[in-house]
């Protein structure tokens, strides 16, 4: 028995590592890609600042601070219910930002929707942190029940269910409108868009088995207040 635990507690050390993994792997293509993209004429040669990096950085600096979180993974155990959506979650949100950093934009000037882009982007990001700062150490990356877990109902969670999910949708619903690109948009809808409502299935699944989660649930939606 004791070499089959000691296979199950690597392998749980290996899945907890993957979302600090993919978040550093994340963080190097975004440098390159921003790299390459400054190098290149585009859509802000005649301007002050480049926003297109301006965004890059502002993305690096959340993707510092959510690494915070996946270091946390490291020791939370091995009661992991994720099904792999955790990695499907990453490359849907990899695929976005990257496809938009590696694609011509298709706006051709600084216009008004690079500032709508960019403002739902901030408050896709303050949203979401604002959901994983109330929910403490109940968050977690990767979908898992920690011990003595409970409802929160507090912040974001008086209105929806997931308002991390919501914040993580708006931040690339921003990415969309700022970089405009037909493959940015397409990995939005194809990829992000299904692997988040794959998740919330996956994670309620484990959520509903706690006590008060139905009550909590009847009175709030998952994503879009009276919709869904």
């Amino acid at each position: 028995m004791k070499a089959p635990l000691q296979k199950e507690t690597l392998a749980a050390k290996v899945r907890n590592a993957t979302p600090i993994i993919l978040s550093l792997v994340l963080i190097s293509l975004i440098i390159v890609l921003a790299l390459r993209r400054l190098g290149r004429q585009g859509v802000w040669d005649a301007a002050f600042i480049n926003g297109d990096i301006v965004l890059a950085s502002v993305y690096l600096f959340w993707m510092v601070i959510e690494s915070k979180v996946s270091k946390k993974e490291l020791d939370k155990g091995s009661q992991i219910s994720d099904f792999g959506t955790c990695e499907l979650y990453a490359i849907g949100q990899a695929g976005v930002f990257l496809s938009a950093l590696w694609f011509d934009s298709l706006w051709s000037a600084p216009n008004a929707l690079h500032l709508l882009g960019a403002l739902i982007f901030g408050f896709g990001i303050t949203y979401r942190l604002w959901a994983v700062r109330t929910l403490g150490k109940y968050y977690s990356h990767i979908v898992r029940q920690v011990s003595e877990h409970k409802i929160i109902s507090a912040g974001p969670y008086a209105h929806i269910r997931h308002p991390a999910y919501a914040g993580m949708l708006l931040v690339n619903l921003g990415i969309v409108v700022f970089f405009f690109n037909y493959t940015t948009l397409a990995l939005f809808l194809t990829v992000l868009t299904p692997a988040v409502v794959l998740r919330i299935f996956v994670e309620e699944k484990m959520l509903f088995q706690l006590e008060g989660y139905t009550e909590f649930a009847r009175h709030r939606k998952r994503l879009i207040p009276s919709v869904w």
